[in-house]
Formats: structure tokens, C-alpha cells, sequence
């Protein structure tokens, strides 16, 4: 009784410990996680005004097409925090992906007095891309190796103006997405071409020419121990019986000497 009143107790406090350390598990996976707030779009025109000021809360968009001038820009500001306190991401940045093209311009996000603000113009996305004018979905990204899972917030799509003076080629079409690349630059499928397998005669035939190859191989092991007289067939007779000599009183096989006795 006393051995099993010892083993309950040990189950006891395993599952307690069991239960604790789950508990911190899950503790440390809520901290974990990233949050976004204070999400602000605004789109500026030439003179660095504001034309229009957009508040959003993840994950649900603000951007319903609006254009950006050519020389105004489109800003976003907004606060990461890790387990309900402020915190410094590796990767903060905004995208914006041509919806005809399927290229992207980026940019990186400044920390200052707590929260991050990213700008991005025609200038950055004819520097990077080249000039394509049209619509781009914005999206917000937000990532950090010591947490599970990064935010990708989109924000909705802009369409962007460029300068009618400005002398940015247009994106080529060999850095152009699959999915976006016109027929003219798609190279043709290679086909692989490979010579017919030539005609071999039948199984028979290779059968027969490897008997005919053993042929001399049986002569050899048949005939050669007829013609010398070996045979390897005899096999060690029975040991010859030992006598005692009655001249030297030593004993010898048997037949090797003349006196043998017996």
C-alpha cells in the first residue's frame, strides 16, 4: 500500500509540472506575437500638403484608389508593439506591386519617437522598376525573427501618377513576373529529341551465342581429365590398419614391411 500510495503521489506532481510548463508555453507564444496600431495614410501632393488623411485598424483596408501626384507621395506612420509594449521589428516596410506588371517598389521604415513612418513616391518606384504608371496595391509588412509570424496588412490600391517630363524607361520585359510577361518574350518550350533504340535481334539468338561461348569451357572440364588421366572424382580411401613389427617392435602401417605380425 505504501508503494502505491507513493506512485500516486509522483503522478501527481508530474502532472503538476506538466501543467505549469504548458502554461508558460502558452504564455510565451501570446508574447510572442506582433501587433500593429496608430495606422496612418496620408497622400501629399507637390507642396508636401496633405490631400487627404486615412486612419486605419488592422486588418482592414483604407485605400480605395486614390491617386498619388507625380511629385506628391504616399506616407504611412504607425506603432509595433510585442506583448502589449513597444518593440523594434527587424523588418518594417511598404510595398507597392504594379497590378499590370506585377513588380514591386519598396520602402524601408524610419523609427522616431516611438512609431515608424514610410514614404514612397514616383521617383522611388521609377528608380527601382522603372516608370510604370497605373494602379499598385499597398501592402504594410511587418516581421521579426523571434516571433512566429510577421503582418502583412493590406492596405488597398493607389493608382500613381508619373511625370509626363520624366525620362525613365519602362520596366523591361525580361524582369517582367511570369504571370505578367507579354507572348512576344516567352521563349518556346524546349523538346528533347532522342534517337529511336536501335533494333537488336531476339532473346534466342543471345541465348544460343552464350551457350556456344561455354562450349569450350565444357570440352575443357569433360575431356582434359580423360586425356591425362586425372580423375577427380577418387576420393581418400580408409586409414590402413596399424601392426606391431615383430623384428623392431615398432609400430608401422600396415603392408610397409615384410614382418608384420598378426
Amino acid at each position: 500500500m505504501a508503494f502505491l500510495r507513493w506512485a500516486l503521489a509522483a503522478l501527481v506532481v508530474q502532472a503538476a509540472v506538466f501543467s505549469v510548463i504548458a502554461q508558460d508555453a502558452e504564455q510565451a507564444q501570446v508574447v510572442a506575437e506582433l501587433s500593429i496600431s496608430d495606422v496612418k495614410v496620408v497622400i501629399k501632393g507637390a507642396d508636401g500638403s496633405a490631400i487627404s488623411t486615412l486612419t486605419g485598424t488592422y486588418p482592414k483596408a483604407v485605400l480605395a484608389n486614390p491617386q498619388v501626384p507625380a511629385a506628391g507621395s504616399l506616407d504611412v506612420s504607425l506603432s509595433v508593439k510585442k506583448g502589449g509594449e513597444s518593440f523594434k521589428p527587424q523588418q518594417v516596410m511598404l510595398m507597392l506591386k504594379s497590378k499590370s506588371l506585377g513588380l514591386a517598389a519598396y520602402a524601408v521604415g524610419k523609427l522616431k519617437s516611438g512609431s515608424y513612418s514610410l514614404s514612397i513616391n514616383a521617383a522611388a518606384v521609377e528608380k527601382q522598376i522603372g516608370k510604370a504608371a497605373g494602379e499598385y496595391e499597398a501592402t504594410l509588412l511587418v516581421g521579426d525573427p523571434s516571433t512566429p509570424k510577421g503582418i502583412s496588412y493590406a492596405l488597398g490600391t493607389a493608382e500613381l501618377l508619373f511625370s509626363g517630363a520624366s525620362n525613365a524607361p519602362e520596366p523591361a520585359a525580361a524582369v517582367r513576373t511570369a504571370k505578367f510577361q507579354p507572348a512576344n518574350n516567352v521563349k518556346p518550350d524546349i523538346t528533347h529529341i532522342f534517337r529511336a533504340p536501335e533494333k537488336r535481334p531476339p532473346a534466342i539468338v543471345s541465348l544460343v551465342f552464350a551457350g556456344l561461348a561455354l562450349v569450350p569451357l565444357a570440352i575443357v572440364i569433360l575431356y582434359v581429365p580423360l586425356a591425362t588421366g586425372v580423375n577427380f572424382k577418387v576420393k581418400p580411401g580408409p586409414p590402413r590398419p596399424w601392426r606391431r613389427c615383430s623384428s623392431t617392435a615398432a609400430w608401422l602401417p600396415c603392408c610397409c614391411c615384410t614382418c608384420c605380425s598378426g
